[in-house]
């Protein structure tokens, strides 16, 4: 089947994951490029530290809601299965990020081409990053998964339910 084929097919069908990864990436970027504007320009950090930080701090958020609100995972993490892969997917795009803001802040020191480097690096990890997670980390569950990890059990204890056990 064509690529552009597949791709369709998938946001047809996981239109609503989507959005959700979409608004939990809106998170992330708004959360790490205010730690990195904070950085730069209030504690005068270099872009390199400043982008650093601003991932370290805005990647810890963005892991639980994607594996609870993206994916309805629940229950502890796997660090083998999850987190390591994860983070290491997040890291390839610091990586990136931090080359692209690093030669970006060696020629100016305006802020926001700083803030345009990052975002723009770290936006071209976004869609792979998606795919692996989807696919590998968070995505239908294995055979060897426990049930109780992925899905919360709807309780139906009358009106005054949570409705969440």
């Amino acid at each position: 089947m064509p690529l552009l084929v597949t791709v369709r097919a998938h946001v047809v069908d996981n239109w609503p994951r989507l959005l959700r990864y979409c608004g939990t990436s809106a998170v992330g970027v708004l959360l790490g490029q205010t730690i990195l504007r904070v950085g730069y320009d209030l504690f005068g950090w270099s872009g390199l530290v400043s982008n650093l930080v601003a991932f370290l701090i805005a990647n810890i958020p963005v892991y639980h809601l994607n594996r609870s609100w993206v994916w309805d995972r629940y229950g502890r993490s796997r660090w083998g299965r999850e987190v390591l892969p994860f983070w290491l997917v997040s890291v390839a795009g610091l990586a990136l990020s931090s080359l692209t803001v690093g030669l970006v802040d060696y020629r100016t020191d305006n802020g926001w081409f700083i803030t345009a480097a990052s975002v723009g690096a770290f936006g071209t990890v976004w869609l792979v990053k998606y795919a692996v997670c989807d696919r590998f980390l968070f995505g239908p569950p294995q055979e060897s998964d426990h049930p109780a990890e992925h899905t919360r059990e709807t309780a139906d204890d009358g009106p005054r339910s949570a409705g969440v056990r």
